[in-house]
């Protein structure tokens, strides 16, 4: 069994619409499976022919799911994350590993990653009017790029601070959870816990008590 780890990012209900559209902003467009048009939220539909289709998201996609390609800058992580599949397979002087690295650049030395999984949680039932952002990574290696790296922990927080959130943090399974924004502030605090012991009230709930933020 893989990693499976997560960033989350808690908001208002009235700030999802602004929290997508930065999502989308800060998105590789040609990789991202959603849009807004028209204030309202569409899943994209990408076919092997080309062709292209688009389902309305009802409730601005509430308790749904919407997949996106993260730009972070540059860091010695990402840069192994990416070296790690062309190293595994790696033949000499083939034209498509020369152009490896440069395929997941942008033209503003951004890196994409992803695919990212987003599901939009209602959260309301733990912390009124609120909605539970979850980025999920789809691979172990995607997992522990999230842990180790300081772009894409800088992603989070840009996000955090752009959208009002009330909290942030990364899930990481057994080993934990790190808090990484709260009420306004940064932070960089691991708390080696197991979901199990707060799915009652959840992570947010029982840090935010105990810590007074």
């Amino acid at each position: 069994m893989g990693l499976d780890y997560d960033y989350r990012i808690y908001i208002k209900k009235e700030n999802l619409k602004r929290a997508l559209k930065l999502i989308y902003e800060r998105s590789d467009k040609k990789r991202v499976s959603f849009e807004i048009i028209n204030e309202e939220l569409y899943r994209i539909h990408n076919y092997a022919n080309g062709q292209t289709s688009k389902t309305l998201l009802e409730n601005f996609g509430i308790n749904q799911k919407i997949d996106t390609c993260i730009l972070v800058d540059e860091d010695n992580k990402i840069i192994e994350y990416h070296l790690y599949d062309l190293t595994q397979s790696y033949q000499p002087n083939s034209v498509d590993e020369s152009d490896f690295i440069d395929y997941y650049k942008t033209t503003d030395n951004k890196w994409w990653i992803g695919n990212v999984e987003i599901y939009i949680n209602d959260y309301s039932s733990k912390m009124e009017n609120c909605i539970e952002l979850q980025f999920w990574a789809v691979t172990s290696s995607m997992s522990r790029l999230f842990a180790n790296s300081t772009s894409i922990d800088k992603y989070f927080k840009e996000l955090c601070s752009a959208t009002e959130a009330d909290y942030g943090c990364i899930y990481m399974e057994d080993s934990g959870y790190k808090l990484i924004w709260a009420k306004g502030k940064e932070y960089n605090l691991t708390v080696p816990i197991l979901w199990s012991h707060f799915e009652e009230y959840g992570f947010i709930k029982v840090i935010s008590d105990i810590l007074k933020i």
